[in-house]
């Protein structure tokens, strides 16, 4: 199969990699210069709306906000014009009542939509260790299963379109507690008089760790938080997205709300493209007022 990429961002540049590693022909749409030379070096084919329907049979869709996705939609209503049947994958953290949107306009243009929203971070997706929760009709999904193990190194079928947005949701709730936890209990082991090298390497493999501790807890201790592996700008956005959820069932998360409600200095303090492992420094301003 052809496959076609929408957004050739961190997420969907790696996804790229992988596929076109593996001779799958890829061709992409994507605004910016640094992406499209990634993927064109990589042998990908840069494409247009009014050519990529008649290319490929399937298309990832990765997109870092609701606008873009939006946009995506009316570019795909209005430049889809052959009768050839397509398959979207729609890997975006977006909310279910707009994918379930995205999904009813398309459905008289001749194209699926499976809801495959991804858990993992940018450099899990560049080393193919990413989870897939699938979702849709699973004839499409399991058709779909050689190219989602080019990047990935599971993927469920977790049943109808929309389940894999909510599962998406729950992994977020928790990576967001996560990576607070690890900016947390490194900074009290530091005030403990406690190395940072070793803090790391003595949680890491213990019973409090995470993929988080394992993943963000070095960049924490490096401060290095550019290029992100993901940035404030997307993680704000999913907090949203998983805030409106808890809301719809009338439920108060406590840890939840306790550790989102430090993100949202992220914007008056650090910058938006810094990887979210800068909550560390976050957490250090709460704690010593600075």
């Amino acid at each position: 199969m052809n496959i076609g990429f929408i957004g050739l961002g961190i997420m969907g540049g790696a996804y790229a990699k992988h596929l076109l590693k593996n001779k799958y022909p890829c061709f992409g749409i994507e605004p910016d210069k640094k992406n499209i030379s990634k993927f064109m070096n990589l042998g990908g084919v840069l494409t247009t709306y009014s050519e990529i329907f008649d290319k490929v049979d399937v298309i990832i869709s990765s997109l870092p906000s609701l606008e873009a996705y939006q946009n995506v939609l009316e570019n795909i209503k209005k430049y889809k014009t052959n009768n050839k049947k397509i398959i979207i994958l729609d890997m975006n953290t977006i909310s279910i009542d707009d994918k379930i949107h995205f999904q009813n306009e398309l459905q008289s243009l001749k194209i699926d939509v499976l809801d495959t929203p991804v858990s993992g971070t940018g450099a899990q997706a560049d080393e193919a260790d990413l989870t897939i929760f699938a979702s849709g009709k699973e004839k499409l999904i399991k058709l779909c299963f050689p190219i989602f193990d080019c990047f990935s190194k599971e993927v469920i079928n977790v049943g109808k379109f929309g389940n894999g947005m909510k599962f998406k949701i729950l992994a977020n709730l928790l990576v967001t507690i996560h990576n607070t936890a690890a900016a947390e209990a490194l900074y009290l082991g530091e005030q403990a008089g406690l190395e940072k090298e070793m803090i790391y390497k003595v949680l890491r493999n213990s019973a409090a760790s995470s993929i988080m501790l394992q993943k963000r807890m070095p960049l924490m201790i490096d401060k290095k938080y550019e290029p992100p592996t993901a940035s404030y700008k997307i993680f704000l956005k999913d907090i949203d997205i998983i805030r409106s959820f808890i809301k719809n069932y009338d439920l108060t998360l406590p840890t939840f709300d306790g550790s989102s409600k430090i993100y949202d200095k992220a914007e008056k303090y650090l910058s938006n493209n810094w990887d979210t492992a800068s909550v560390y420094e976050l957490i250090k301003k709460e704690i010593t007022n600075e």
